[in-house]
């Protein structure tokens, strides 16, 4: 609130740009606002002589507190001009220079009298219940007061207007409030997803530099296995390991494809680039997909053997087979024999 009117003109033309506000029909609009500040606008026009005014009161309604306070008086006064205080609070302060000149001395003393004339539990009453029987009652309280200091007579008309936190904050009539711890909260997810996003996006890009591999690049984390797991310093294009996909998009369908079909994701080893700092492990998920795995320390991966093994076990299930169907083949020529034996002798 300005303690002089040095300043008036400048919260009116500076502090309340018309960019800071929306249209009144939006603000009116948005349902999340609540009404939480009453503004009283008055203008005081003279039936004779020169001089005439207005004035915008914000108070808040739960304190009491006046957050804002523009009082303008000008001397002479521009006859014909008259503001509507049925106008919205912020329109209603930009126009009161348009009554004339500011006059500082009138100014001055119109704004300590008007400091003065509602004592907090009356702004709070006021707040709660503006009739237009009480505002009339305050317009009458003002009139008579800037009345007696002027030795004018006045023609005064008042409104009010409740005003939601939000059209203050933008304002920067009020400072905003601290967020909630919800708020808070929602916050920090938004921002570790942004810096989850940013992060995978650039080794994204570091890993397609260092494989230099033009098909399609995922981001894969490993699954760890501190008992049975494989070092990561230890690992080698062929050994098999067992990654968790992460990511939307391409991402996203390899991995519901592998769980609607419950398939285990474990890949083999194609490449390791090793860039000092940071080791990359590229795992061949097709011939145009790619996982790339991001090692920044010796870690005990989970692993399913390597390829070769993978191919002694494929060839160890053949030989199994035809050992067993050799041995079965052998009892039924065996038990032809004896079914011979017995009944042609």
């Amino acid at each position: 609130m300005p303690d002089d009117f040095r300043d008036v003109q400048d919260i009116a033309a500076e502090a309340l740009p018309p960019s800071n506000f929306p249209e009144p029909e939006a603000e009116a609009n948005n349902k999340h606002s609540q009404p939480e500040f009453l503004a009283l606008k008055s203008t005081f026009t003279p039936s004779r002589g020169d001089m005439g005014g207005g004035f915008c009161v914000i108070i808040e309604g739960k304190s009491g507190k006046t957050v804002f306070q523009v009082l303008w008086v000008a001397k002479p006064y521009a006859a014909g001009v008259i503001i509507e205080p049925s106008k919205d609070w912020r329109t209603f302060v930009k126009r009161l220079p348009q009554l004339g000149p500011l006059d500082k001395d009138w100014g001055e003393k119109f704004q300590e009298q008007l400091k003065g004339i509602l004592t907090v539990p009356e702004k709070r009453k006021l707040y709660e219940n503006y009739t237009k029987m009480k505002l009339r009652q305050l317009e009458s309280i003002i009139r008579r007061s800037f009345e007696a200091t002027s030795q004018c007579v006045f023609s005064s008309v008042t409104d009010a207007e409740p005003v939601a936190r939000g059209e203050l904050e933008r304002a920067k009539v009020i400072k905003p409030l601290p967020p909630s711890a919800e708020e808070v909260a929602r916050r920090k997810r938004e921002q570790e997803e942004k810096e989850r996003e940013e992060k995978e996006a650039k080794e994204r890009e570091e890993a397609k530099k260092e494989g230099n591999f033009e098909g399609t690049l995922i981001m894969c984390t490993p699954v760890l296995d501190p008992v049975k797991g494989k070092a990561s310093s230890s690992l080698a294009p062929g050994d098999i390991i067992e990654v968790n996909i992460e990511g939307e998009g391409t991402s996203a369908l390899i991995k519901k494809y592998l769980e609607e079909n419950n398939i285990d994701s474990v890949f083999p080893i194609e490449e390791i680039r090793d860039t000092g700092g940071k080791k990359f492990l590229y795992v061949k998920i097709s011939d145009e997909v790619r996982g790339v795995v991001t090692i920044t320390k010796d870690i005990k991966i989970k692993t399913k053997g390597n390829q070769e093994n993978e191919v002694n076990a494929a060839h160890i299930a053949v030989f199994s087979d035809i050992f067993f169907f050799g041995i079965l083949g052998m009892a039924l020529i065996i038990l032809l024999l004896v079914i011979r034996y017995f009944f042609i002798n």
